[in-house]
């Protein structure tokens, strides 16, 4: 099959990438590819403040979206939360005339500082991760999008004191970045 020129929309839900290394450099790996505009909801939306009709008008000009965002607390970050909470509105998202999004192809690409082994039954995050999001991608689900596929990288912790190595995280993100690639290529073919 041959593939198509289709409009990839990446939405980062970090927080602040001035203090990343998992995700900025996720960022800084896609940003050599022309395929994928890369939005960061930590300068667009400066002090939670959101432009609600240009977040809209981003998404229904993309045709995937990736949103990538590290996991926190067995979710996304409170600002991906608000951008959710405001941009996914009424006769937008959802509701009678709600269906500008639907049908958009969604990846999911989340790094997560923890283990997989944690995300289990009597370990620390006590649900596998697939159980969090559920709920977490509710929002996505309720807008009729389809969820194709999901890139999650464990152990993205770069902080010495918790055990993290910031050379191994910039090597799994490196690792993380080629399965997105591939991810997104496949769903062009």
């Amino acid at each position: 099959m041959t593939k198509t020129n289709s409009n990839v929309l990446l939405i980062s839900g970090h927080p602040d990438l001035s203090r990343s290394i998992a995700n900025s450099e996720v960022l800084k790996q896609l940003a050599t590819t022309s395929q994928i505009k890369i939005h960061k909801l930590d300068e667009a939306c400066q002090g939670y403040q959101i432009d609600v009709a240009a977040e809209q008008a981003l998404l229904t000009q993309a045709d995937i979206i990736v949103l990538q965002f590290p996991l926190y607390w067995s979710t996304y970050p409170a600002l991906m939360k608000l951008w959710f909470d405001e941009v996914f509105t009424y006769n937008f998202a959802f509701g009678p005339n709600g269906d500008k999004l639907k049908g958009k192809k969604v990846i999911l690409s989340i790094t997560c500082g923890a283990t997989a082994s944690s995300y289990q039954p009597g370990e620390f995050n006590f649900l596998p991760v697939e159980q969090y999001l559920q709920a977490a991608m509710h929002p996505v689900n309720a807008a009729q999008m389809d969820i194709i596929d999901s890139v999650i990288t464990f152990e993205m912790n770069s902080t010495p004191d918790e055990g993290g190595n910031q050379n191994s995280v910039i090597e799994l993100a490196q690792q993380h970045v080629a399965r997105l690639i591939q991810s997104i290529n496949h769903i062009q073919q």
